[in-house]
């Protein structure tokens, strides 16, 4: 199942605009503080990104040495690299650890953005430690950004996360939260080392920008780059689970249909890279969110049902049961098109049942106590499809 990613230290795609360019080409950034050296507006990035705030001194990257970049209005030397194309700051691992660009896609009102931060906390402080993985935000704005729009709503205002706004209204949804993850471990004389780093670029896609082909291409370009997708489907928007519930749990309101989302999708991604006649090689994991929502539809005796235990690797085992489980279901449902697809279409594909909050709010929106099961499922998948996670051993 693994995947082979190398790093390439000639080509490159920037993690904001996903154009290729060549590291060598990368102009550099002042590295100096403005009372040093004034900084000035970056008409590039201004027309890329309508941040027209002034900002350090681009440099450019001719008569640069191994030890970076010298300004030669302050003579501060800089190792800070920015895209060609759209003049953001590149992730300071670039050309030195593989990217890996993740998306995490599904219908409004799926849960993506809960997703996305309780699964981040529980990589920092819970199942990063015991995998021997440390996660860290690469810049200030992932930091901000996901303290203020992600963690505090959940973890310190115990409520809902307001539904993501799409990006041709805000281009700062546009922005990833970009991420290293390093792996330790043990070299041959047992003294603890580093064995391996990535930089994991995370989007939070807001719903309405899949409904259509047009928002698919003005604003998801990065689904088409993107090294693992995460599909979220709500099982409460499928007619045969609306049914069996009949008033056990509020229902949300009808959206777009997965099935419609991941054919945009898988046409998006066969067109741009010329595979309408083969297998889409990115690994595809189709994960129900919510699901403590539909418990009592399920079989207690289901594996889904216990927590996830990955010790000492990736549980391969566990993996294979879930993901039957889950396709079994969605034909108990009635929904069986999207198996239909992952599987005539990608090459890995895999199901997984998850709940980021372990309820689900309505009325005031707030949220108890988080309860997260098999968050990280999908996302250790991905890790194991790239090679960087092992299998476990069975005892």
């Amino acid at each position: 199942m693994s995947l082979s990613f190398l790093p390439s230290l000639q080509k490159q795609v920037c993690p904001y605009c996903f154009e290729p360019y060549g590291l060598r080409s990368a102009p550099f950034r002042c590295a100096s503080p403005a009372v040093r050296c004034a900084p000035e507006v970056d008409a590039v990035r201004a027309k890329e990104w309508g941040d027209s705030a002034p900002i350090a001194r681009v440099l450019s990257p001719e008569g640069a040495s191994r030890q970076g970049c010298r300004c030669a209005t302050c003579n501060q030397m800089t190792h800070k690299r920015i895209c060609p194309k759209c003049h953001m700051d590149l992730p300071n691992t670039t050309g030195k650890f593989r990217n890996l660009i993740f998306a995490v896609v599904g219908a409004k009102e799926a849960g993506k953005s809960h997703y996305i931060a309780v699964l981040i906390e529980r990589i920092r402080a819970q199942v990063g430690p015991s995998l021997d993985m440390l996660l860290e935000p690469l810049d200030d704005f992932t930091i901000k950004r996901y303290r203020q729009d992600f963690y505090a709503p959940i973890y310190q205002q115990g409520t809902v996360i307001r539904g993501t706004v799409s990006a041709l209204a805000d281009r700062r949804v546009q922005m990833p939260l970009v991420y290293s993850l390093t792996f330790t471990g043990k070299d041959l004389f047992g003294r603890r080392c580093i064995k391996g780093l990535v930089t994991l670029v995370f989007f939070d896609t807001a719903g309405e920008d899949l409904d259509d082909d047009a928002s698919m291409n003005a604003v998801n370009r990065y689904i088409v780059s993107a090294d693992g997708i995460i599909l979220l489907l709500d099982p409460l928007q499928i007619e045969g689970v609306r049914t069996q519930l009949d008033g056990a749990t509020p229902l949300p309101r009808r959206n777009t249909e997965t099935n419609d989302i991941l054919n945009r999708i898988t046409r998006l991604i066969s067109e741009k890279r010329s595979l309408q006649a083969s297998m889409i090689p990115t690994p595809l994991a189709i994960a129900f969110s919510k699901f403590d929502a539909v418990e009592d539809l399920v079989d207690p005796q289901m594996q889904l049902n216990s927590s996830s235990r990955h010790q000492g690797g990736y549980d391969v085992a566990d993996f294979n049961a879930v993901s039957s489980e889950m396709q079994s279901l969605l034909g108990l449902w009635g929904e069986t098109t999207v198996a239909a697809q992952a599987k005539s279409r990608y090459r890995h594909f895999g199901f997984f049942g998850l709940t980021a909050l372990g309820c689900n709010p309505h009325g005031d929106q707030k949220i108890p106590r988080v309860l997260p099961r098999r968050v990280e499922d999908p996302f250790l998948w991905l890790l194991h499809c790239h090679g960087l996670i092992p299998a476990a051993r069975r005892s």
